[in-house]
């Protein structure tokens, strides 16, 4: 039975239980509330049985009609009865009998959870898979994924331009789901809706946290790793509506809850600190190989490349080092490249910077050319995990979550510009990880790792231990059970 229903129930017995105690102690003080009461506990009953008829056919529900007919027949009794003697019998029976009933409703008939997870992005879904399959194997709950779409939009000399983002990768990972036209919140009334996206301006309205919490409490999944606390990042965690809608946000440490409590509208009370669900993903036996993959990168040092696409900002050094990069291992046949470039860089390119479209198809041209390079626009990023010797990245969460495969990592910064000043407070110390500001120093950390000399490590493993200390692949378990213990103690 679904959990809103069951709770309903089981606040009705609650109160024909409150009934029946002032029916048997306050019979001769009022006459008039005492078959009153008597009047509304038969319409209770009449209730719960209607309820039960047409909400519960899975199984046998004989013995809760066996009893509720037995309270129903106390009930008409004791409003024709006038002997005090038969009345005090009878209203102590009334009682004993809706005690029976509320154990018989709790062990024959459970509460069923309706979980729905709101995916968009193939790449997003790490940070769900493990929150979902736990939820999936709970017994008390029904899960459903809808597939929602992304989009951006641009307006170039007042033109429209929208690139719209709606691709299954759900089928290929055996998860059914419902696409997103077919799914009505208002009708569907889940009891736990989980969204991984917190930016509105990309998606429709339906899916807004703020029309998501007007039906059922919103539980946020973040997508990335926070790495550090300036006022983007503030922005993003602390300010955006879905931390004011969210009945729960799931956050990777105490670090990010301090920030909420001094800048979300909610002070923190909704943040639960679990790690983040998205580190679990590299726990998964992944034994999955790649034809095209094993011909180019087997029997070489494999290099992850990741790179974003604002290459406007600080954070993308796609335009200083990427054609550099690509002929560097273009013209060496002892190592290879996994470049995974950030999912909308394609998007971004057409809609917004068109004047580097051609730079990008070059790039693009030259891996197809290649015998050892290859891109990867998986929705996952751990094949390319497995199948990586160390990873080249700009600025990014991938940071955090390669440095649980223990491998070598170089974070690459652009030519004259530091991404982030001393001054800058590290949320997760992405500082400490070996850097690169050129070319040369990109090069240098290959040709260490080819040779197998890795100076970092020692550094490496104890981030993990100070800020992944959870990550022991069962993160998407614990917020499961959390979220449960939550929704079912009815805390706010």
């Amino acid at each position: 039975m679904r959990y809103a229903l069951h709770k309903y129930i089981q606040e009705m017995l609650v109160t024909l239980l409150e009934a029946a105690d002032y029916i048997h102690n306050e019979k001769n003080n009022d006459e008039v509330i005492y078959n009153q009461l008597l009047l509304n506990s038969k319409e209770f009953l009449q209730g719960i049985k209607k309820v039960i008829s047409e909400n519960h056919k899975d199984t046998n529900n004989q013995k809760i009609f066996g009893q509720i007919k037995l309270c129903e027949k106390k009930v008409v009794e004791l409003l024709i009865q006038n002997k005090e003697d038969r009345i005090l019998e009878l209203t102590t029976d009334l009682r004993e009998d809706i005690k029976d009933l509320t154990v018989i409703f709790e062990k024959e008939i459970s509460a069923i959870y309706h979980i729905v997870f709101f995916a968009e992005l193939g790449q997003k879904w790490d940070s769900m898979q493990s929150v979902y399959e736990a939820f999936s194997q709970r017994s008390d709950c029904e899960v459903s994924v809808v597939l929602t779409p992304i989009f951006r939009t641009v307006e170039t000399n007042g033109k429209i331009e929208t690139d719209f983002i709606y691709e299954d990768y759900l089928t290929s990972l055996g998860i059914n789901f419902i696409p997103y036209n077919k799914y009505d919140i208002t009708k569907h009334l889940p009891d736990l809706v989980l969204i991984s996206n917190p930016y509105e301006s990309v998606t429709l309205p339906q899916f807004w946290p703020e029309n998501i919490a007007k039906y059922t409490k919103l539980v946020y999944l973040p997508y990335y790793t926070t790495l550090i606390s300036d006022d983007a990042s503030i922005q993003v965690n602390c300010q955006f509506p879905v931390t004011k809608y969210a009945w729960r946000i799931i956050a990777q440490s105490e670090k990010v809850k301090e920030l909420h409590k001094e800048f979300s509208p909610k002070k923190g009370s909704n943040v639960l600190v679990t790690g983040l669900p998205k580190w679990d993903e590299g726990f998964l036996s992944t034994t999955h190989r790649n034809i095209e993959w094993d011909s180019k990168l087997k029997g070489k040092k494999v290099f992850l490349w990741n790179t974003h696409y604002n290459i406007t900002s600080n954070n993308g050094t796609l335009l200083e080092y990427g054609t550099s990069l690509i002929e560097h291992f273009f013209d060496r046949d002892d190592i290879s490249l996994i470049w995974r470039p950030h999912p909308m860089t394609d998007t971004i390119f057409k809609l917004y910077q068109p004047q580097y479209l051609n730079k990008w198809e070059y790039m693009k041209e030259i891996i197809n050319k290649s015998s050892n390079i290859v891109l990867d626009n998986n929705a996952s990023s751990y094949m390319s995990f497995n199948y990586s010797d160390a990873l080249i990245s700009d600025y990014s969460s991938l940071l955090a979550q390669y440095l649980l495969t223990e491998k070598p990592i170089i974070w690459v910064k652009k030519n004259k510009e530091e991404i982030v000043s001393d001054e800058t407070q590290y949320i997760f110390p992405i500082n400490h990880l070996e850097q690169a500001t050129s070319l040369r120093e990109i090069q240098d950390f290959i040709d260490r790792v080819k040779s197998g000399v890795d100076t970092t490590k020692n550094k490496r493993l104890q981030i993990i231990q100070e800020e992944m200390s959870g990550a022991d692949g069962r993160i998407g378990e614990r917020v499961s059970e959390l979220l449960m213990k939550n929704l079912q103690l009815g805390l706010p």
